[in-house]
């Protein structure tokens, strides 16, 4: 307790110094744990139940769903396979292909299909309305948290104007963060405006060892055909849509290793000017019977709190900002939620800790073995 009130005394001394250093650590501990959290998201977004037993067939040599149509009587002609348990036509509308903050995609689905082939819970709202109204719509929850969206409002984005029917969650992460149509409703609108096609069928196979095989069979089904397509499982097609993001991921990684080696350099150099200011009081500390593992563990104490201070304002910051800001990003219609799971957080202590202990090693052992003497001496 002693050695706690001398390491908050002495940072006390130089206020300003002390803050600096904290806020340069919460800093670069808030771009930590963002870097940490999109990549746990982009790792959630690729899971899901099944999508071991889910085909994605989408058009040959498209790579943004504006630019895939396919005639909707692809469908009848799929299910006929055998193999194939349901295939889901899907109509997919978004604002923005490439990587986006601000992603809003819309899934035009047949109502009378949509329960029977996509997993699903209506936690708020009536799921009867969404079936009767032509223009009402099911919001996942991710998406109706960052557009603060309730039952009963009214959403309207590029020229379409939809109902909020309900709020669902989903067992498929990527699903939460879209809007439920009905199929024809979003064909007729003047933002799509094309009638009897979609973008993508999702076809559920009974048994996902065959998953490879039933691919090869639908894309040789349409080989011929004016609009050929390009079969998937889902998490390959996942991997592939969000190729851009973790082109960005892998950048903001390094950026992430930045901000470790700044959170050291800032508490070792805090603590080194802290102990130079200090050499003969070290050796008045001595003289009054402190043993050298006392004056070590004073200066490693300063780096703890320093790096564990700034660390928790840090991680608190970017968990109010993940939390109320609600930060999606997404590309070619996957929206990706950033994860704020508890083992991020105490990932994010543990580096603080690790660089405590660290920046605080080498000073520390100086101090703990510099001659009493030529402490006193010390200007």
């Amino acid at each position: 307790m002693k050695l706690l009130r001398l390491v908050a005394k002495n940072l006390a001394r130089r206020p300003m110094r002390t803050l600096l250093t904290v806020g340069g650590v919460a800093c670069a501990m808030l771009m930590l744990l963002l870097v940490e959290s999109l990549g746990a998201g982009l790792d959630r977004a690729l899971s899901g139940s099944d999508t071991a037993r889910t085909l994605i067939v989408y058009r040959k040599n498209r790579y943004c769903p504006q630019t895939s149509f396919l005639p909707e009587w692809y469908g009848p002609r799929i299910e006929q396979l055998d193999g194939v348990e349901s295939v889901l036509p899907v109509k997919v509308y978004l604002n923005n292909c490439r990587a986006s903050l601000d992603i809003v995609p819309f899934n035009g689905v047949p109502a009378d299909k949509l329960a029977s082939t996509r997993s699903f819970d209506v936690l708020d709202g009536d799921y009867s309305r969404f079936v009767a109204e032509r223009d009402a719509a099911l919001v996942g929850r991710s998406f109706a948290a960052r557009k603060n969206l309730a039952v009963g409002d009214q959403f309207r984005f590029g020229g379409i104007n939809v109902k909020v029917a309900g709020i669902f969650g989903s067992a498929e992460p990527v699903e939460e963060g879209t809007v439920v149509t009905h199929l024809e409703f979003l064909q007729r609108a003047v933002a799509v405006n094309r009638l009897g096609t979609v973008t993508q069928f999702e076809v559920k196979v009974r048994d996902a060892a065959r998953a490879k095989e039933l691919s090869a069979e639908i894309d040789e089904l349409f080989r011929t055909a004016p609009e050929p397509t390009d079969t998937r499982p889902r998490i390959l097609f996942l991997e592939h849509a969000t190729r851009d993001l973790r082109e960005i991921l892998g950048f903001a990684q390094l950026l992430g290793a930045a901000c470790v080696a700044v959170v050291l350099a800032l508490v070792a150099n805090t603590v080194v000017m802290s102990v130079q200011e200090r050499v003969r009081e070290f050796g008045v500390f001595r003289t009054l019977g402190f043993h050298a593992r006392h004056v070590a563990g004073l200066v490693i104490g300063e780096a703890l709190v320093l790096a564990l201070a700034g660390g928790a304002l840090g991680l608190g910051t970017a968990l109010a900002v993940i939390r109320f800001s609600s930060l999606t990003i997404g590309a070619e219609g996957v929206p990706v939620s950033f994860s704020t799971e508890p083992a991020l957080v105490l990932r994010g202590f543990a580096v603080a800790l690790a660089t405590g202990l660290v920046a605080g090693l080498v000073p520390a052992i100086r101090s703990s073995r510099a001659e009493i003497v030529a402490s006193l001496r010390a200007a």
